[in-house]
């Protein structure tokens, strides 16, 4: 039950309440969750209280509201792991989901920023490509990579929605990634993103910025918009290997 007495207000202890059990199991996928009358009556709190957990859950992407209908446990949000595979979409299928990229935009950036070409350490003409990566047709990330057109002088020979970009600078191009560098930041979606991952404007997300590397040569650069109610990373930490390690391409 709550602790009325605690510091922390009833509707956070009510939320975080909830959201155990929906990671638990307790409450699974397309479960129907208690009502705000039912959770009023349960956990002896206000309409007030009630209504402002369950709001929270919407926020987080943990429950929705379907009209006249009730409250339900959201689909799982789908996990990716910055330090496994880079190919988001083997991490895709993985989970048994069907990944495919909408291509907005490729080609030569005629006014990449100095940044980017800073990072990348090259004179070249940069070569962006902007898509969104969906999972099932759910629309999860907005991605713009950048990397050098001298390191993909065949750049517009390839069918990029037919093409699994990395796989083909791995295998086409002989690059070995070795490690990445990340900064991820929290942002509200504005209405570009939003249009493109179907979605309202203000919605949080995370803005992660990666430069990868092959060994000391940084290779691309790469920004995603990640919708916080789609997604979420998982991170293994406190690995000690001296030697970067190699990324494989799986059959």
């Amino acid at each position: 039950m709550l602790d009325e007495h605690s510091v922390i207000p009833l509707y956070y202890q009510l939320k975080e309440n909830l959201k155990e059990k929906i990671k638990e199991g307790l409450l699974k996928e397309d479960d129907k969750v208690p009502s705000e009358r039912e959770l009023m009556q349960i956990y002896k709190v206000s309409r007030a209280t009630a209504r402002k957990a369950l709001s929270e859950l919407v926020n987080e992407g943990l429950i929705i509201t379907k009209q006249g209908i009730g409250t339900f446990v959201a689909k799982a949000k789908v996990l990716q792991d910055p330090t496994g595979d880079i190919r988001f979409a083997a991490q895709l299928r993985d989970q048994g989901l069907q990944p495919s990229l909408r291509i907005i935009k490729s080609g030569i950036e005629p006014a990449p920023p100095s940044r980017i070409k800073n990072i990348l350490n090259t004179e070249s003409e940069i070569v962006q490509l902007s898509g969104v990566l969906c999972a099932d047709n759910v629309p999860l990330i907005l991605e713009t990579d950048y990397i050098a057109f001298e390191k993909v002088p065949d750049f517009f020979e390839i069918h990029l929605e037919k093409t699994r970009f990395f796989e083909y600078l791995m295998k086409e191009h002989n690059i070995s990634f070795t490690h990445s560098s990340l900064e991820i930041e929290p942002i509200l979606i504005n209405e570009y993103e939003a249009k493109h991952l179907q979605t309202d404007s203000g919605k949080p997300a995370l803005l992660i910025e990666r430069t990868m590397f092959s060994d000391e040569t940084a290779v691309v650069f790469q920004k995603r918009v990640i919708l916080g109610e789609r997604c979420k990373y998982r991170f293994t930490l406190g690995q000690t290997n001296p030697e970067y390690p190699r990324i494989e391409i799986k059959p």
